[in-house]
């Protein structure tokens, strides 16, 4: 099957207060406990979560396998924050959309915005695990932290679950499949014109607004362009 890497991207948000700054769903929380276990200093989490809601976070943009967002767009002290989501396999998926489809109910909700905790049991129990763990990311930063994850990362990983939040599709994406590959997974999706260019435009601006400079930024930039390349 041809992998898609149509791109999900969220605009920088304003800053955050109250309840809506925290995850509400189970799968957001579980995506919250899969990082938050992997901290040294419980102090981190609280700084983190400040900032994830502060403005600061620029667009993120998520891609199969990998979410990014720039701190400080535009600033002298900018730097890339990245996540990278261990992909499921062809055999995984093949699994997990044969159990999607063993009741209508769940593709359903799905579209709605849920994420059945029953659908997630049932390709549990059939050795394939939606939620990522611990084990399942790898984070990098540009920053000058020796720890990882870093709060730019934790600030975007707390970002990444109220986008889960709201569609569960974003975690699925970095699962590694689209909304369209799950519906049908023979399906090889063309670019349609208008679409491509609107997201490819976007993904230009995330590119600009990447810090100068050599090795997290490069390999960022590489994949926005890439990104472009595909669109266009």
């Amino acid at each position: 099957m041809a992998e898609s890497n149509d791109p999900m991207v969220f605009p920088r948000a304003g800053r955050l207060r109250g309840p809506s700054a925290r995850s509400g769903t189970w799968w957001g929380k579980a995506w919250v406990r899969s990082f938050e276990e992997t901290v040294l200093e419980p102090s981190d989490l609280i700084t983190a979560r400040a900032l994830s809601r502060s403005g600061r976070l620029g667009a993120v943009m998520v891609i199969s396998g990998m979410a990014s967002a720039v701190h400080d767009p535009g600033s002298p002290t900018a730097v890339i924050a990245q996540v990278r989501v261990r992909r499921l396999d062809d055999q995984e998926w093949a699994t997990f959309t044969a159990e999607a489809a063993r009741e209508a109910g769940f593709l359903a909700a799905l579209e709605s915005g849920e994420l059945p905790v029953e659908l997630v049991e049932n390709a549990d129990q059939a050795g394939v695990e939606i939620v990522p763990g611990p084990g399942d990311l790898d984070t990098a930063c540009e920053c000058d932290s020796w720890a990882q994850p870093c709060l730019h990362v934790l600030a975007l990983l707390y970002q990444l679950a109220r986008h889960l939040d709201s569609d569960p599709y974003v975690l699925l994406l970095l699962r590694g499949r689209t909304r369209d590959q799950l519906q049908d997974p023979g399906l090889v999706l063309p670019a349609e014109t208008g679409d491509a260019a609107a997201r490819a435009a976007t993904i230009l601006a995330l590119a600009d607004d990447a810090p100068d400079g050599h090795g997290l930024a490069d390999t960022a930039v590489a994949a926005y362009d890439d990104e472009v390349s595909r669109l266009l």
